[in-house]
């Protein structure tokens, strides 16, 4: 049993003959003990005095070759133990490459099925799943480092034949390589399919904030009054302000364009979404600048006709004193009267004023084309033909009251 050559051919049957050969030594040991215990009693007859029933050196020399057949059995079960176990850590390097390599394999069959997604969640969810096939690489390429590593303990015993453990651990190594390389490009595909999906949905975004603004600046209402019209066009200023906010990341799209991989920049869908993009915000800024401008026509207007209003409710009080005003006869009464005329005069170049910058607006209204020319021009008439009206009014009680001062002045010299 102890110069058997058999050293198992596979892990499982080392492990058995190394527990069977455990046995044997225990009861090696346990006949070293009897023996030992025969020779010191067979020692006791070679030192015996007179009578000696053997000759005392044959009892001394199968003594000593007792001892020398049990210390070489010593020596064989040590041997054997020693190539068992260097057999069981052969077989254990084969197991642990054979392990590496089925889980390469395994590897290899994963990533050779798995797509990069079709939509961001999904690719997420893919580089997520990476990620932990990423760390599950690292920890098993320091196993194999540690494998590879007592490989090369065994090559430097120099017990086994160095051909099929070499040739294991280059075969594992080329496919460790490939396995990385295969990773690593999947996780650039990733990667490339992850920044395609987000541009796509940044995309997206920026085409759902540009048509909620569009609905915003395309609005018919300019509102009802002065105040109102107000309130709108400062929230148009605001939305104004957002859409050039934008203006960057509208014209940064071709850019992270050409940074996307070829595969996925060169896609007609994409190319023609961005062309989309340009064109929906050229239209948005477009109409933004024109209802600004409306809103500033629709302001000037409700201006105008609260100018209007205020003009010619001066005119209505103007316009009922003076029709109902008796010129008097008598010089004090007249002078008083032609006091309040000096009033009058300041009161209508003040108003005059407003009139003529009504006036201008209304024209620059009607120049531009205001879609309430038509209204405008014929609110500007009767506001002028009222003026004009009561300029009549005031130069016919002007005149009338210069004639009695000249009558009462004449009396007065008579």
């Amino acid at each position: 049993l102890l110069v058997s050559k058999d050293l198992g051919k596979h892990l499982l049957e080392v492990d058995d003959l190394l527990q069977k050969h455990g046995l044997l030594e225990a009861d090696v040991s346990a006949q070293t003990e009897r023996v030992q215990a025969l020779n010191v009693a067979a020692l006791k007859f070679s030192e015996l005095e007179g009578y000696q029933p053997c000759d005392p050196q044959i009892i001394c020399n199968r003594v000593n070759h007792v001892q020398t057949c049990l210390e070489e059995l010593g020596e064989l079960a040590g041997k054997r133990r020693k190539e068992l176990e260097d057999s069981r850590q052969l077989w254990a390097f084969f197991q642990e490459m054979e392990e590496a390599e089925a889980w390469i394999r395994e590897k290899e069959q994963i990533l050779a099925a798995k797509t990069c997604g079709r939509d961001l969640s999904s690719v997420l969810t893919l580089t997520n799943k990476h990620k932990s096939m990423l760390g599950e690489l690292g920890s098993r390429r320091a196993l194999l480092h540690q494998t590879m590593k007592r490989g090369e303990q065994i090559l430097a015993k120099k017990r086994f034949s160095p051909g099929g453990i070499q040739e294991k651990m280059r075969e594992v190594r080329l496919r460790w390589k490939k396995l990385e390389e295969v990773t690593g490009l999947h996780q650039q595909r990733l990667q490339e399919a992850l920044n395609f999906f987000q541009f796509s949905a940044e995309t997206d975004d920026l085409v759902a904030w540009l048509q909620d603004t569009y609905r915003i600046v395309s609005s018919d209402d300019f509102g009802h009054d002065d105040y109102s019209t107000q309130a709108l066009l400062r929230k148009h200023r605001a939305v104004v302000e957002e859409v050039e906010k934008h203006r960057a990341a509208v014209l940064a799209l071709r850019k992270q364009l050409a940074l996307l991989a070829p595969d996925h920049r060169q896609g007609v869908d994409v190319q023609i979404r961005v062309v989309e993009v340009e064109q929906l915000y050229g239209e948005v800024a477009e109409v933004a600048v024109l209802r600004q401008q409306w809103l500033q026509d629709a302001l000037a207007v409700y201006r105008m006709f609260s100018e209007v209003h205020a003009c010619e409710v001066w005119v209505d009080e103007k316009e009922q004193w003076l029709e109902k005003m008796e010129v008097p006869e008598e010089l004090d009464e007249v002078e008083v009267v032609q006091h309040r005329f000096e009033s009058l005069d300041q009161e209508m170049n003040s108003v005059m004023g407003r009139i003529l910058d009504v006036n201008q607006v209304v024209q620059q209204l009607v120049d531009g084309g205001h879609p309430s020319s038509e209204e405008v021009r014929s609110c500007q008439d009767h506001l002028n033909s009222r003026w004009n009206r009561v300029v009549e009014l005031v130069e016919q009680k002007k005149g009338q009251l210069s004639s009695v001062l000249k009558i009462q002045n004449y009396l007065l010299e008579c």
